[in-house]
């Protein structure tokens, strides 16, 4: 008996000592400034959110001016407390289930179990030092039918509201549209922040908000380039990616000329993605590569974030074509023939750079809202010769979709990365 009530109290204090064990919380509200604008102030003084979705390369991402990660769960303990090492605060993600992960809004043991687990977590965390904004929920509304999501969207704002005062609750919704606001503005009056995941729609998105009556700020908690799920598809279905060099110009402009000028409503941002991932291929949203190379798309946000290039910038592949046919364009080829791929980039100020190239099968997938896919095996394939820029290669014997990627990188591991489809019949 005595031994089972140590075991108690020990398991008590545990309890304890993991739900407060930091003695500095960070006071995080968000004002009207004397201009009228919507800012965030923390401990009195205006932050703008300079972020990253990211879980690692947290010195270089400090290295280039961010000063906020955006993690989307609560399942790392270490990641907070790094972030915090750092100097980063963090938007920290609620998982909220969604519809087409199977969760059933109208099951309401599910769900009074799920909004259990989430209240503990943000009992656990909510006294960390690294927090800025609760996150709750990331794209529940993707694909979605139960409106019923809402309400446990609410009642973890609310319970947030009254026991944490000193942090905002966000809700993270894929793309603006007018049921969507509605539906949050009437719904969900406990959140104080619209989390907005805009790729190719940020272009209207501040616009859009205004006018379906949104009065109250927003975060551009997802952005980029044009996601795979926007992109121009080949007559066998394979969607077609911009070369890193049309990318990286495509992100400096985004964020220059849309997020920093809407002073008004937005409180900042976070790019998306600063690591990699496959979603359609192995480079379409990463800033890096799977062997953790940076791209040149990690220059463009030290320039975005501080105004300076790096001193080191990567090579940048600005055009990439295939049997003197550009990237926008089907390429259809015979098997076991020869080809020719040819890339141009930029150096800049790199005394030498190196070009390789691997083919892998076509990854076809109906995967949405950043579900995980699997990344293909790289296929052997013959090179007759390697001159410049240029590069001869003998087709697959074998017909069906492939892909074939081009990379340029300096001394350093800086690189810049295209691809192109194509399909041998």
């Amino acid at each position: 008996m005595e031994r089972n009530i140590n075991i108690f109290i020990c398991l008590v204090f545990v309890m304890a000592y993991s739900l407060n064990t930091y003695s500095q919380v960070n006071k995080v509200q968000v004002i009207k400034n004397a201009l009228g604008n919507f800012e965030l102030q923390r401990n009195g003084k205006p932050y703008y959110i300079k972020g990253a979705g990211a879980k690692a390369h947290f010195d270089l991402l400090a290295q280039s001016g961010a000063n906020s990660i955006r993690v989307w769960s609560t399942n790392n303990n270490e990641l907070l407390d790094s972030a915090y090492n750092h100097n980063f605060t963090v938007s920290l993600g609620l998982y909220v289930r969604t519809e087409r992960s199977g969760m059933d809004y109208n099951d309401e043991y599910a769900v009074k179990g799920q909004i259990e687990y989430l209240k503990n977590e943000v009992l656990r965390y909510k006294d960390h030092p690294a927090l800025l904004v609760w996150g709750i929920g990331n794209e529940v509304d993707l694909r979605y039918s139960n409106f019923k999501v809402w309400e446990t969207i609410e009642i973890i704002a609310k319970f947030i509201k009254e026991v944490d005062p000193y942090h905002p609750t966000m809700t993270v919704i894929a793309g603006v549209d007018p049921s969507k606001a509605f539906y949050i503005k009437k719904n969900c009056p406990s959140i104080d922040i619209l989390g907005l995941n805009v790729y190719g729609s940020i272009e209207n998105a501040g616009a859009n908000l205004r006018k379906f009556n949104w009065e109250k700020p927003y975060i551009v908690s997802e952005w980029g380039v044009n996601g795979p799920f926007e992109a121009r598809k080949t007559s066998w279905n394979a969607k077609i990616e911009p070369p890193n060099g049309v990318k990286a110009d495509q992100r400096k402009r985004r964020y220059l000329e849309i997020i920093e000028k809407d002073n008004e409503l937005c409180l900042g941002s976070y790019c998306f993605l600063w690591g990699q991932k496959q979603e359609s291929t192995a480079t379409w949203h990463g800033m890096f590569l799977s062997n953790g190379n940076p791209t040149e798309a990690v220059d463009v946000m030290q320039y975005c974030w501080t105004g300076e290039w790096p001193k080191s910038r990567a090579p940048s592949i600005k055009n990439i074509s295939l049997e003197n046919i550009g990237w926008r364009k089907d390429h259809v080829l015979s098997p076991s023939k020869q080809a020719t791929l040819r890339i141009d980039y930029f150096k800049y100020n790199n005394e030498q750079v190196t070009l390789e190239y691997i083919l892998y099968p076509e990854a076809f997938s109906n995967k949405i809202g950043g579900d995980i896919q699997l990344s293909p095996d790289p296929i052997n394939f013959e090179i007759i010769q390697k001159i410049g820029s240029e590069l001869t290669f003998i087709t697959p014997s074998k017909k069906g979709a492939y892909r074939i990627f081009a990379y340029v990188k300096n001394n350093k591991g800086q690189c810049s990365v295209a691809n192109i489809p194509f399909l041998v019949e």
